[in-house]
């Protein structure tokens, strides 16, 4: 249940805290007094689009929190802990921030996440019902949902194994028509996947052996400077040059010549150790400086082949990778469709037997959910004549017709995602009258209490969200049957927590808690308050509701407090009604 709604900055509203109650809270108010704002914070905290205009004009941000109480929702409570976002158990605060940089700043319980995972958990809380829903009543492509969500547990489970087959059945023929496009291509491609993979099987690849021809090629380049540096340095450090001491042995002697005092003092013990130490060290030195020099071995063959084998990489390089090891990938990549196009007959039959296979698979599982769509259609069709018939359309009859294959039609040509099912809701509302497309045939009030009951219906079903917001939903609905979509709407709050945004006094009047939206001037800026109402105030706005602003007469509040007495009394009959029932 929702039980706050925080709201800044967000077009004509600066700062605003509402609080929900269970049952049925109604939102009231001029037209243009903002109504809609409400509704447009209840979309962001939905995940959906969010517009930068909403941006109260001056400022840098709009916020919007919303707080619900999960009490009774197990469902989202373990979906919380499967994302580490809990808070407060029995609580969650989901927010969601807009700047005027274009940043979308989404939060639960104070942690921020991602739009997808807000859209996930918020769409578990509430549900939104606005007057663009007539329009989808419009369109045939969108009643075979209706049915589906209604029919959910036994056609949801039939209808994602249909999404799977339909999946593997469409990923079958795009393999299917790419190698016959191969085939098509095969004898070219063939011939330069071959001459490609003979160069670079014969070019012996191994992994990063450039790193290595590199190193030698500096080593040949080099070999001459290397060997005269070597040579210097062994004359002066171990050998001596014409007939003069080497650097060991001139530093021999000097740690000789203190090896007599060098035990007279520590200073000169330390002095003496740090000689003797160093002497060793280069006379180690000296022998691996000597070491080195015999191991210089340049071969003039092998430096060309070091030269030449780099060319070849290089060449190799431009034309199949920037490294040894990216050609390599290359060469297992066309040698592996080297083998494909090779056996491309096999391959071809295998594919076109596992493409008739799945197609059998797929029309198996679409027939399945056919038929279970028609024998729910018969219990659908049945539910929503009883919800008509509530809402004050006694003679209504509604029926789900499908359509029959056309001529020369097959069956996989409905294949899809959702099955091969093309319905359309057929509606008369009078008796004596032929069943017709509900596009057709539907007026405004009509499609109204049409979309209320299958409202109704969708919130008698488990995993609907407990709060539900109806925007206008009652247009085109006026007199007796404003007062039977009202009773409507009050019994739907019995069970569900429900918002609605409404211009009728008859459903004002039937509700437990009502909020007035208005416009008003403040030094020189609009602003848009909500307030909620005691008894009194509701029975005024009621009043303007009936009578319009200036009707503020005694007899038309008494008119008002006696519509809110009747419809209490109302509520308590369908309470009881329900309770025996």
């Amino acid at each position: 249940m929702l039980l706050q709604l925080s709201i800044h900055h967000l077009a004509l509203i600066d700062e605003m805290t509402l609080d929900f109650s269970p049952g049925m809270n109604v939102m009231t108010g001029e037209t243009g007094a903002g109504k809609s704002i409400v509704v447009d914070a209840v979309n962001l905290v939905l995940g959906e689009r969010a517009d930068r205009e909403l941006i109260a004009n001056g400022q840098s941000k709009a916020r919007v929190e919303a707080v619900f109480d999960l009490a009774d929702n197990e469902k989202v409570q373990q979906l919380l802990m499967q994302m580490e976002l809990t808070g407060d158990e029995d609580m969650v605060s989901i927010s969601r921030e807009l700047t005027s940089a274009g940043k979308n700043i989404c939060r639960i319980n104070g942690t921020i996440v991602p739009l997808q995972t807000l859209k996930r958990v918020s769409a578990q809380l509430l549900d939104i019902h606005g007057q663009h829903e007539h329009q989808l009543l419009l369109d045939s492509k969108n009643h075979i949902g209706y049915l589906d969500e209604y029919a959910a547990e036994e056609i949801m489970p039939l209808l994602r194994e249909n999404e799977q087959r339909y999946t593997e059945w469409k990923q079958t023929g795009q393999k299917l028509a790419r190698l016959r496009k191969s085939v098509a291509e095969r004898a070219q491609r063939l011939d330069m996947l071959t001459f490609q993979l003979e160069e670079l099987r014969g070019a012996h690849l191994v992994a990063d052996e450039e790193e290595e021809l590199e190193r030698q090629k500096v080593f040949f380049r080099n070999a001459g400077k290397i060997m005269a540096a070597f040579d210097e340095a062994c004359a002066l450090i171990s050998d001596g040059s014409e007939g003069a001491s080497s650097a060991v042995d001139m530093l021999r002697e000097g740690v000789n010549a203190l090896s007599p005092v060098a035990s007279l003092d520590e200073k000169y013990e330390s002095v003496y150790a740090r000689l003797d130490g160093l002497c060793y060290e280069v006379e180690d030195a000296a022998r691996d400086l000597a070491g080195l020099r015999e191991e210089m071995d340049y071969d003039e063959e092998e430096a060309e082949r070091v030269e030449s084998r780099l060319d070849l990489l290089r060449r190799l390089n431009r034309k199949y990778g920037a490294t040894t090891r990216d050609m390599i990938r290359y060469r297992d990549k066309i040698a592996s469709e080297l083998g494909e196009l090779e056996d491309s007959d096999e391959a071809m039959e295998r594919l076109e037997r596992e493409f008739r296979q799945s197609g059998r698979a797929l029309e198996e599982i679409s027939i399945r959910l056919t038929h279970a769509r028609e024998t729910a259609a018969r219990r659908f069709e049945k539910s929503m004549e009883e919800q008509l018939r509530d809402l004050g359309m006694k003679n209504a009859r509604l029926a789900m017709a499908f359509s029959p294959l056309g001529a020369g039609e097959k069956l996989s040509d409905r294949f899809s995602a959702q099955g091969v099912d093309r319905m359309e809701m057929m509606f008369c509302a009078n008796l004596g009258q032929p069943l017709k497309p509900l596009a057709r045939v539907a007026s405004g009030g009509e499609l109204s209490r049409i979309m209320l009951a299958l409202k109704n219906l969708s919130a008698q079903k488990p995993g609907i969200p407990r709060s539900m917001v109806f925007d206008e939903i009652d247009t085109g609905i006026s007199g007796r049957m404003a007062q039977v979509v009202a009773e409507k709407m009050s019994q739907i709050g019995d069970h569900h927590q429900v918002i609605c945004v409404t211009h009728l006094p008859q459903i004002a009047a039937m509700a437990d808690e009502q909020f007035l939206v208005r416009k008003f001037d403040e030094g020189g800026v609009t602003r848009t308050q909500v307030t909620h109402l005691d008894q009194t105030q509701r029975a005024q706005e009621i009043a303007r509701m009936v009578g319009g602003a200036a009707c503020e007469s005694e007899s038309s509040i008494r008119h008002a407090f006696t519509m809110l007495e009747d419809a209490q009394a109302r509520k308590q009959a369908l309470r009881e009604a329900y309770r025996k029932a």
